[in-house]
């Protein structure tokens, strides 16, 4: 069981890259506050991460993709599961992404 589940989250970084970014989480960024996202970010301790922008998946409502913001310029990026407590990253911005 263990090495099953090693292996299903070991293939997640290759279910994103299959598709483009931009296919996984199309446009548009959205500012607002997400208290989902805040508290996920807030729990794994992520720092500099006050301001963010993010986009929903178009494969799941509950995941997102996450750029924390230092004025108008992305910093680092993770992927969010707030309902499962869980966050990938911090990974460099994509700069092929508007």
């Amino acid at each position: 069981m263990k090495r099953a589940l090693l292996s299903v989250f070991g293939l997640l970084p290759l279910a994103v890259s299959a598709g483009s970014l931009e296919e996984q989480y199309p446009a548009p960024w959205i500012k607002a506050d997400n208290p989902s996202i805040t508290r996920a970010l807030s729990e794994a301790d992520v720092e500099g991460c006050g301001k963010y922008r993010y986009r929903v998946s178009s494969g799941s409502k509950t995941e997102f993709l996450v750029y924390c913001l230092r004025g108008s310029r992305a910093t680092q990026a993770f992927m969010v599961w707030p309902n499962i407590h869980k966050l990938m990253g911090p990974y460099p911005p994509d700069p092929s992404l508007p």
